[in-house]
């Protein structure tokens, strides 16, 4: 089962804001992602990051080698990726 579960940071303990359906004592896996500024902060270009900056950001985030298993060839065969389709030839 998943289930996404806004929480607060303080003190070394993460606290639900809403009550959670689970039986006291159970263990659970925790994914941690930092949610959008909700004071209406502006990001990315907004905040004054150019896109180039961004891009190289975003870029920086993949890990090492990943970008070198991409293939070289998505748009051209972009149904055979997507669908399972066999590849087309040039």
């Amino acid at each position: 089962m998943t289930t996404t579960v806004r929480a607060t940071y303080a003190n070394g303990v993460l606290t639900p804001q809403e009550p959670l359906d689970l039986e006291e004592g159970t263990e659970v896996t925790v994914l941690i992602e930092d949610a959008p500024a909700s004071d209406g902060a502006p990001c990315g270009e907004a905040q004054g990051e150019s896109l180039i900056e961004m891009f190289a950001r975003l870029r920086k985030s993949v890990p090492p080698g990943a970008w070198d298993e991409m293939p070289i060839d998505g748009a051209q065969s972009y149904k055979h990726y997507l669908y399972g389709h066999p590849k087309t030839e040039d």
